[in-house]
């Protein structure tokens, strides 16, 4: 676009604004757009001439008189745009601004700076700072909303200015914001340093450092610091409720020159400074940790840090801290010597009471250890570089000194930031090792609070210690360590990281009579704690004892005693604990004394799998149970199937559901090798389903109290054992002699517990697959011989399952496949029989199938039904034509009558099980429907 369009296309906006104002702030946008893509700057104001009109050219005499005029007829374009610019749309803007004097515009504000950038220099310095004082002076206004806008405007001017003119935007608030508004200066200059400062930019904000450092420290500690802390005052307004300069001095930290900090003149840290030279109040004191926090947050965040400067300073600090108070301290000493031989202070301070003299100067030493953590954590896999494992070295001695210090806060960083340096390969571990050692148990000695950061802090690098190559505990020195009184009360005041250190400990074969005594309280508190972190480590720790320390029998027995009788522990996650050591004990133990306990587990286990009330604890007793049977000896493998068969064929019933679980896992676990025993277990298979079946009916139990039927664990539990013979053993269990099972499980797909019924479910999806492989690997007509594959038996299996579609299910799914496969099967059956009347067909069944019949008809709740089959007066008036007599086909009879069941229930469902149940019946239903009506069933 040429100059003139360009032109026209500004003009035209400004005279949009005054020809439709309510569309002025979309003018506005379009008005910064079009200054956002100025492109005559090919000589701007900027530029000048290379050469004056009668000077020598640099490339010779060749130029020529018509570049020269070029040249100059360019440099009058552009004098003519400048001109255009400044006294035309620049005056535009300016009376913009000045209709909005009850509020700042933030799109007016930034159109004028954009106009500006285009302007020459002098035009910039004569307009900008009244721009940026109008906008501050919006700062003073009461109006929350207008203090916002104003905020806003000033972090969108500085975007566009940049950086560099952020000390003449903060000298404007500061001119601006005096009495009284110090709050809103903290609290703005935050705001527009955030906006402004997304990403870091070191040393960006070096030049104004100083005027920056003056509005914080004015906001942290001058009078108004004072106004927030008074709760009237501080109310009022958002900007006194809360302080943002110390998130300032996180940014500023982040993104000034790191060099600017460790100077001669480290300017961030005099905030600090200056007050520890005073004696400070508890608040002045929190403020300067926060101090503290914030800039070193925002040294790690610098990406102008690098590990050799942050290294070398981290050093100094600690350096000069550690010598301030060692000379406070035998200054002190040789006080206070000869006056009072008898007092004998603390050696620990948590550093909230100051003595007089050295006050909280050790802050800065804990901030520069903190530092040194982080650092180290986040270096990783860095920090055993050569160069850095260098720079590192030093501070082993450094460290060591420190853990003379009486401050708490010290101390704790100081063994923290050894913790990660005792892992590496540093030379002056060796020489230092003493002094660590020493000091470590000390602390440990002298400590009275045992959940404290120090003792915490103590008991880590301990533990580190024990699993260390390069400092290493003597056997004296772990004596010491089991006296520690975080050991004599372990049980009212549990540690994870004590219980780290006692794992150590008992790593090293410690044997010492204290130990097994704090073992024994161990193996109680892995049982009766809440946490279950501690508990893990109780067990981690109790195993690893009972597997490495010398035992006489006597002791390990007491031991295993104890712990399965925590087996009948009133809390389930007692219980488990116990379990996953017992499952822990099976894997670890040698399997000669794994033998030798394995009947003691095994009674133990099978007695909590049959009587505890928790699935999970069951579910974890299974598990225990078949680890047992898969490590122990053939001998005691034997002993245990003996004890399964004797409890599973024998006369208790209450040892019925326990004899079938265990046969389960047995068979899971001897494959084929259990082959021998199927005939001995389906008998009694057989018996219990029967019984529980005659139960059932006899007692005539509701469905609404599945608890209290009788006999439904021995059945539920009998049908699962069924069921993994079945998938161990394929094709077994299909016999003609095993008749009698499969008609006990047809009865049992009624029965009134719902996982009995599932059980049955599962039972017969497993036949009707049999019977799918056998169909298509041989002559369909081979399918005719399998004892369930009969008219009748398919016909109560499916009026069964539809009637289980009212009843509380858990695989849905399942029934509608076992529902499709029978009244295919019935389809198919029926098709083949040459009796096409029903009277016909009923003539020819024997009593047992019509008995079938008929208890199904009383399912479906169908006279007509019944009286189709069983009316033998009917005569051929009833089917005057071949249409009326195809109605009546005994293939079209029985599949109709369960089509119209199952639709009934599609409509009936109760609104608490509208969902899924309700519409797979439905689909289940249709597509049936669909099928009968084309007449193209098949069994397979």
């Amino acid at each position: 676009m040429g100059w003139k369009s360009y032109y026209g296309l500004l003009i035209r906006c400004f005279k949009g604004i005054s020809t439709a104002p309510d569309k002025q702030k979309v003018f506005i946008r379009l008005i910064c757009s079009i200054l956002d893509k100025f492109h005559f700057s090919g000589l701007s104001y900027t530029e000048r001439p290379k050469q004056s009109f009668g000077g020598v050219s640099d490339m010779g005499i060749s130029e020529t008189a018509s570049s020269i005029l070029c040249r100059c007829d360019t440099f009058d374009a552009n004098t003519e745009i400048q001109t255009c610019l400044q006294k035309v749309v620049l005056p535009k803007i300016q009376k913009l601004l000045d209709s909005e004097s009850e509020r700042v515009n933030v799109n007016i504000s930034l159109a004028a700076l954009k106009l500006l950038k285009l302007l020459p220099g002098a035009v910039m310095d004569l307009y900008l700072p009244a721009i940026i004082l109008r906008i501050c002076n919006f700062l003073t206004n009461n109006q929350e909303s207008i203090r916002d806008e104003a905020r806003s405007a000033l972090a969108t001017c500085l975007k566009e200015l940049g950086l560099e003119y952020l000390q003449s935007i903060v000298r404007d608030m500061r001119s601006t914001l005096k009495q009284g508004y110090g709050h809103v200066l903290g609290y703005s200059l935050n705001y527009i340093l955030s906006k402004c400062l997304s990403s870091p930019a070191p040393g960006k904000l070096d030049y104004c450092l100083d005027d920056l450092l003056s509005v914080i420290k004015n906001d942290i500690f001058g009078a108004v610091a004072e106004e927030k802390e008074v709760e009237n005052i501080a109310s009022k307004k958002k900007e006194r409720r809360t302080n943002k300069s110390f998130e300032s001095l996180k940014l500023v930290a982040q993104n000034v020159t790191f060099k600017t900090m460790t100077g001669s003149d480290p300017k961030l840290l005099e905030l600090v400074k200056d007050h520890l030279q005073k004696h400070i109040t508890p608040s002045v004191k929190a403020k300067l940790e926060n101090i503290l926090h914030h800039i070193g947050a925002g040294i790690e965040s610098n990406p102008s840090v690098d590990h050799t400067d942050l290294f070398t300073f981290i050093y100094g600090i600690i350096k000069d801290g550690f010598k301030d108070e060692i000379g406070w301290q035998e200054n002190n000493v040789m006080k206070v010597e000869g006056k009072d031989k008898h007092t004998n202070a603390k050696r620990i301070s948590r550093g909230r009471l100051v003595p007089g003299g050295l006050l909280s100067t050790h802050l800065i030493t804990v901030f520069a250890l903190r530092i040194l953590h982080k650092r180290m954590k986040g270096m990783k896999q860095d920090v055993k570089d050569e160069y850095n494992l260098s720079l590192l070295d030093p501070f082993v001695k450094l460290l060591s000194d420190c853990l003379r210090s009486k401050y708490e806060d010290i101390l704790s960083a100081s063994l923290g930031c050894l913790t990660i340096l005792v892992r590496l390969p540093l030379p002056s571990l060796e020489s230092q090792a003493k002094t660590i050692k020493v000091a470590l148990l000390d602390i440990a000695e002298s400590s009275v609070n045992s959940s404290s950061l120090l003792m915490q802090s103590c008991l880590t690098l301990l533990t580190v210690l024990l699993r260390n190559t390069n400092i290493t505990l003597s056997s004296d020195q772990l004596r010491l360590l089991i006296q520690l009184p975080i050991f004599l009360d372990l049980e009212k005041d549990p540690s994870a990281v004590a219980l780290s250190l006692l794992k150590g400990i008992v790593s090293r074969k410690l044997v010492v009579p204290g130990i097994y005594d704090i073992v024994k309280r161990v193996a109680e508190l892995m049982v009766t704690s809440q946490m279950e972190s501690i508990r893990k480590k109780c067990s981690k720790t109790l195993l690893q004892f009972l597997l490495d320390y010398p035992l006489r029998e006597k002791l390990l027995q007491e031991h295993l005693n104890s712990l399965l009788s925590n087996l009948r522990y009133e809390h389930s996650t007692g219980r488990e604990s116990v379990l996953e050591m017992i499952h822990a004990i099976i894997v670890k133990f040698p399997r000669k004394v794994l033998d030798e306990q394995s009947e003691t587990f095994f009674f133990h286990l099978v007695t909590c799998l049959a009587n505890d009330k928790d699935k999970n604890v069951r579910s974890m007793s299974v598990a225990a149970i078949k680890k047992l049977i898969e490590s122990v000896s053939p001998d005691k493998l034997k002993k245990i199937l003996e004890y399964a068969l004797s409890w599973y064929l024998g006369g208790k019933q209450q040892l019925w559901a326990a004899g079938a679980q265990v046969l389960e896992l047995l068979i899971e676990v001897m494959k084929k090798g259990f082959q021998e025993h199927i005939n001995l277990i389906l008998p009694k298979t057989c018996h219990i389903l029967q019984s529980a079946i005659e139960v059932a009916t006899d007692r005539q139990v509701g469905f609404s109290a599945e608890s209290n039927v009788p006999l439904w664990k021995e059945a539920y539990y009998s049908v699962v054992l069924l069921e993994k013979i079945i998938d161990q053993f394929r094709g077994l269990c299909f016999k003609k002699d095993h008749e009698d099972i499969w008609e006990a499980i047809c009865k049992m797909l009624l029965h009134p517990h719902t996982f009995v019924r599932d059980g049955s479910v599962r039972l017969i999806s497993l036949y009707f697959e049999h019977v799918t492989n056998v169909s298509r690997e041989n002559d369909q007509s081979s399918v005719r011989n399998y004892f369930l594959m009969c008219p009748s038996r398919l016909f109560l299996i499916a009026t069964s399952l539809c009637c289980q579609l009212k009843m509380p299910l858990i695989d849905s799914n399942l029934i509608t496949q076992n529902i499709v496969f029978a009244i295919c099967g019935v389809h198919s059956l029926m098709g083949k029989i040459v009796c096409a009347d029903p009277p016909a067909f009923w003539s020819t069944l024997d009593q047992h199938d019509k008995d079938r019949f008929l208890k199904a008809f009383d399912l479906l709740g169908s006279r007509k039904g019944r009286s189709i089959f069983i009316s033998s007066s009917l005569t051929s008036s009833v089917y005057e034509d071949d249409e009326q007599q195809n109605d009546h086909n005994t293939q079209t009879v029985l599949v109709s009558l369960l089509l119209k069941k199952m639709g009934k229930i599609a409509l009936q469902v109760d609104a608490t099980q509208v969902g899924v149940k309700a519409f797979s019946i439905c689909i289940l239903f249709l597509i049936l429907t669909i099928v009968h009506m084309s007449n193209s069933i098949s069994l397979v």
